[in-house]
């Protein structure tokens, strides 16, 4: 698409971005963990909690605030892994990204490839899954590159409305509903039954960038704005 950044530039991008969340994700986990080992270091090793002791409520405190310091560090740590997988997948991954700008072409090579595969079957025998199987790869082949021409063609300007916007975010190719504060029941129903998944990394509402996509948009929008004129009328 005109005017977007270079395909590898932005990959390089994605991985600076998931690797400053590790970086960061480390530095709160060995944070929180120091937070438990000095709150431990307190309580003599081995010392229970004394029922009925002036200390027992400060002992059973600091135990909670040990276990939850400790969560939290694993929690960190669990999301650095998260974002090192990020970065291993985008050096490792064989898959075709949609916003490749030579995505069509692969696709169209792997075309040639399964066609290939599915003459020499023929000459030789085979299993009865194998013809059936490459047939559906070379399917969804050529559904990927139907996707992605329309995808070319679409157009999205980000939205702003009460409480909210939604954005495109080119860098994961993904729609995000990016709220104010949380919202309500009612509109978290309405964005799960359009396909939107709450992320807590991204902390949005997001779902794949396509046509779909868009009109789930414009329909969960228009759910909100009835809803906040409704509110105004009452």
């Amino acid at each position: 698409m005109a005017g977007r950044i270079d395909y590898a530039e932005r990959q390089e991008r994605k991985k600076e971005i998931y690797q400053e969340r590790v970086e960061q994700a480390e530095q709160r986990s060995q944070a929180h963990y120091e937070n438990q080992s000095k709150i431990a270091s307190a309580i003599p090793m081995g010392q229970p909690i004394l029922t009925g002791h002036h200390s027992e409520k400060r002992h059973r405190n600091d135990l909670k605030k040990i276990d939850n310091e400790m969560r939290k560090s694993i929690q960190e740590s669990e999301k650095a892994d998260y974002y090192r997988n990020k970065i291993d997948n985008i050096d490792n991954s064989k898959a075709i990204s949609s916003d490749d700008p030579k995505a069509i072409e692969k696709l169209q090579a792997r075309i040639e490839e399964l066609e290939k595969a599915k003459v020499e079957v023929k000459a030789r025998p085979h299993e009865w899954y194998e013809l059936p199987y490459l047939n559906a790869d070379i399917r969804r082949c050529k559904d990927r590159i139907k996707e992605i021409q329309e995808l070319e063609e679409l157009q999205f300007e980000d939205v702003t409305f009460t409480g909210g916007k939604a954005i495109l975010n080119r860098e994961i190719n993904r729609l995000q509903f990016i709220f104010d504060a949380i919202p309500d029941e009612e509109t978290r129903t309405t964005l799960k039954k359009h396909g939107f998944k709450w992320s807590r990394y991204e902390q949005a509402w997001q779902r794949l960038y396509n046509k779909n996509g868009i009109y789930a948009v414009r329909y969960v929008i228009e759910k909100i704005n009835e809803r906040g004129e409704e509110n105004d009328n009452l």
